[in-house]
């Protein structure tokens, strides 16, 4: 048994969660009745085209990803420049 993160981006919704499955197609099949099920809660996101469908899935082999599409403050540095100037 695997797990798989899976990610679906409809109709301007956002939907996220990690199932544990035999495969891919288990996995996604999973996913869907959790959806059907309500226990996936999607969120508001205008980013995307709303005509389009976007499903994305990753087996997760060491541990989970986890992601926060929340916001931050400007001028937040990540990481190291690569050239500094004097």
């Amino acid at each position: 048994m695997s797990r798989y993160r899976i990610q679906i981006r409809s109709e301007g919704w956002y939907f996220d969660g990690i199932v544990v499955a035999q495969n891919d197609t288990e996995a996604l099949r999973q996913f869907a009745e959790k959806l059907k099920n309500g226990e996936v809660k999607g969120k508001h996101e205008g980013f995307y085209y709303s005509d389009r469908v976007y499903i994305t899935y990753e087996e997760l082999k060491n541990g989970t990803t986890e992601v926060d599409i929340g916001e931050t403050s400007a001028g937040v540095q990540m990481g190291e420049p690569s050239v500094e100037t004097r």
